[in-house]
């Protein structure tokens, strides 16, 4: 178990890398598919860490997304906050299944959020092509395992030898 000191600043250090990572400039073939990484590594935490809430880093990270994208203030924070409640709300269940069957019940979870922007989009006269909306919700589910599988193994303590 890691201490609050650790946990806190490995929480910390995954969020500026799930921004950077959705903020970095990609040929638009692959920018198209990129994954939803702040919903990712914030469902991540809320899935493995029950100590700690992550509605306020969801919303936070959420504004700080609508400035730097330009977007409508709370787009992204709305949609990260109703991720991460719904993880947190069935946290419970899903820490009881098998990576591959917690990846298929997330998987509506990642659409509710492109949802959630395609809608307030359209709401605001934002238009978008309904394939670019969609897609990442592709590209996340099959990025799920493998950022699951990467945090544990970061997660875990090191290993002492005999």
């Amino acid at each position: 178990m890691m201490r609050t000191r650790d946990l806190v600043a490995s929480l910390i250090s995954s969020l500026l890398i799930a921004l950077m990572l959705q903020m970095v400039q990609l040929p638009d073939l692959l920018a198209a598919a990129r994954p939803i990484w702040p919903a990712l590594v914030l469902a991540y935490w809320a899935l493995r860490e029950p100590r700690l809430s992550m509605l306020l880093p969801a919303f936070m990270l959420g504004v700080i997304q609508d400035v730097i994208f330009g977007t409508v203030l709370g787009q992204h924070a709305l949609s990260l906050l109703v991720v991460v409640y719904l993880v947190e709300r069935l946290r419970s269940i899903l820490i009881l299944f098998p990576l591959w069957q917690a990846t298929l019940v997330l998987l509506p979870l990642w659409a509710l959020y492109s949802f959630l922007m395609f809608w307030i989009d359209g709401m605001t006269h934002h238009q978008a092509d309904a394939w670019l909306r969609w897609l990442p919700v592709l590209s996340t589910t099959l990025f799920w395992p493998l950022l699951y599988s990467s945090m544990e193994l970061l997660r875990r303590p090191p290993q002492e030898e005999p």
